[in-house]
Order: structure tokens, then C-alpha cells, then sequence
């Protein structure tokens, strides 16, 4: 599996269309208006701060990526550009040595709870365990409710851990998805995001 080459096409809870597909450099726009629109709420339980935009070196380390250590997937809905609209971004960074890789999402307040941090999630999972990571970890403020239960929902193995108003997770890509044989391929089920 060739990460950069990543497009599929699932539904949301709704069953309206939506794409999954490796993020690329012309995306930058999409994700500068897309931030523009997010809440600051959105904002803090993504980035632990309110930011008001992002910078450019910023946009260039979210959209022009390796797909090696780096990878992302923007989820994207019909609209009357050509290309859809962006409503939400999941990436995965690598770590150096132990197999783990950290896990983030951010997805549009309008798209919130239709499923597409779960099927974010999903996706990341299928490209980790094709490039042989083995964890997916991420740190949620614990109030970030509708994060945490995508994760509790994954049918992943989960581990987690609070320290200082902050959940640590660790998602294990090795055992097979609660519910499903050892050996199968389905994906994580879908949560509330």
C-alpha cells in the first residue's frame, strides 16, 4: 500500500458520501478556511491552545508530507468545487523507534458526530498496520469527550492513563478488532465523531 496514493469512498452515520484521501500540497487553502471555521472550543481540544490561524510554515508541515513517517487523509464531501469540501483531517506521525505512531484529528463543528473522526480512525489504522506500526497513541483533554469516545468505540485493544486534566491513549494495531477473528480484515467500528 502506497499511503500518498490513499482514496477511498465510505459513508457518514447519515450515509452521505464522503472520501478519504492522502492529503496533498494544494490542500493548504482548504485547510487555512477550514481552521477560519472552526470553533475556538474545536481549536483548543486540538491543538491545547486557541490559536487564530495557522502559519505558513504551519499549512506546509500539514499538507506537504512524506507518507513515510507523516501521513494524513482529509475527509472530503461533495460541494460546488470541484475537489469537495475538506470537512476533517486525521494524521498519523511515526515514532523513532518502538513501532508507535501518534494519532490526531480535527473535523469541521458542523460535521461533528456524523462519523468522520471514526472514520478517520479507521483508515489511519489500515495504512499503520500495512506499514507495520503497531500502536496508535494520542493525548485528549479529558473533557474532549466525543475524541475519547471515538477511541473507546474503535474496537481497538485500549490502553489509557490521565495525567494532569490529559487522557493518554494507546490503541493496539496488532490484535484483531474486538469481535473479529484473528486474521480478518474489517476495520474498527464506528463511534460518534
Amino acid at each position: 500500500m502506497d499511503p500518498s496514493r490513499y482514496d477511498e469512498t465510505a459513508s457518514l452515520r447519515d450515509g452521505a458520501p464522503v472520501r478519504l484521501r492522502a492529503i496533498r500540497p494544494a490542500d493548504a487553502a482548504a485547510l487555512k478556511e477550514g481552521f477560519a471555521h472552526l470553533s475556538d472550543r474545536s481549536i483548543y481540544q486540538r491543538f491545547f491552545q486557541v490559536k487564530h490561524e495557522l502559519t505558513d510554515t504551519e499549512l506546509k508541515y500539514l499538507t506537504e508530507l512524506d507518507f513515510s513517517t507523516h501521513i494524513a487523509l482529509v475527509a472530503v464531501v461533495p460541494a460546488e468545487t470541484p475537489e469537495g469540501q475538506v470537512i476533517g483531517v486525521g494524521r498519523l506521525v511515526r515514532g523513532k523507534h518502538d513501532g508507535s505512531a501518534e494519532v490526531a484529528f480535527v473535523v469541521g463543528d458542523e460535521f461533528q458526530g456524523r462519523g468522520v473522526g471514526s472514520l478517520l480512525l479507521e483508515h489511519l489504522a489500515r495504512i499503520g498496520r500495512a506499514i507495520g506500526v503497531k500502536s496508535l497513541e494520542a493525548d485528549v483533554l479529558v473533557d474532549n469527550s466525543q475524541m475519547l469516545e471515538v477511541f473507546q468505540h474503535s474496537g481497538l485493544g485500549i490502553e489509557q492513563g490521565l495525567r494532569d486534566g490529559v487522557v493518554h491513549v494507546r490503541l493496539d494495531l496488532q490484535a484483531p478488532p474486538a469481535g473479529e477473528p484473528s486474521g480478518g480484515a474489517a476495520g474498527p467500528a464506528e463511534a460518534s465523531l
